[in-house]
């Protein structure tokens, strides 16, 4: 191998290795498997390799990736005409198991399985908004710009996104 390719390689692993659990927390939240997340990531990481010596030198290469793993999640969507179903994984007392990267607290594990189950009855293109804007905690433009939308649109449903939360998750409370 060339010192070019050496050190691009190199670059990548280091990459991989540092923004790969925020790559897959955003697939994760998007589609609610660890296996479907894997498979976001790997294939995003695949698409972005052979472009690896123009990505690195981005603003942010991680913006890039997760522009893909948004991309591919939306594809997956259409391919199936609606929702994936999603079948939260659980852990042996039967409560939702943790988000990947998360702490896992027996206090928190009861909110955690609400705010999962709601956020699995959003429509994907708000749910998308509201896991970029809020998990993610990037800021609205940033998020516009994963979305190719306007500034005004993701503050939109964004607020309608965190109001359907609430009343999702005060019904689910409710019916407890």
């Amino acid at each position: 191998m060339g010192h070019d390719t050496t050190e691009r390689l190199r670059s990548f692993e280091e990459f991989v290795a540092v923004r790969s659990q925020s790559l897959m927390r955003t697939a994760y939240l998007l589609v609610g498997t660890r296996e479907s997340a894997e498979d976001l990531v790997q294939s995003a990481l695949e698409k972005t390799f052979p472009r690896w010596s123009r990505v690195r030198r981005m603003d942010s290469p991680e913006a890039y990736v997760r522009r893909i793993v948004v991309n591919n999640a939306h594809a997956a969507w259409r391919s199936a005409r609606q929702l994936p179903t999603v079948a939260l994984p659980t852990g042996p007392d039967g409560a939702a198991a943790s988000v990947p990267g998360s702490g896992d607290h027996a206090e928190d594990v009861t909110l955690r399985d609400s705010l999962l189950r709601a956020l699995d009855e959003l429509p994907h293109g708000m749910r998308t908004i509201v896991v970029l804007r809020y998990w993610e905690e990037l800021s609205v433009r940033e998020v516009a710009d994963v979305q190719r939308c306007s500034v005004g649109n993701v503050k939109s449903q964004a607020a309608r996104g965190l109001e359907r939360l609430r009343e999702l998750m005060a019904s689910d409370v409710r019916s407890e």
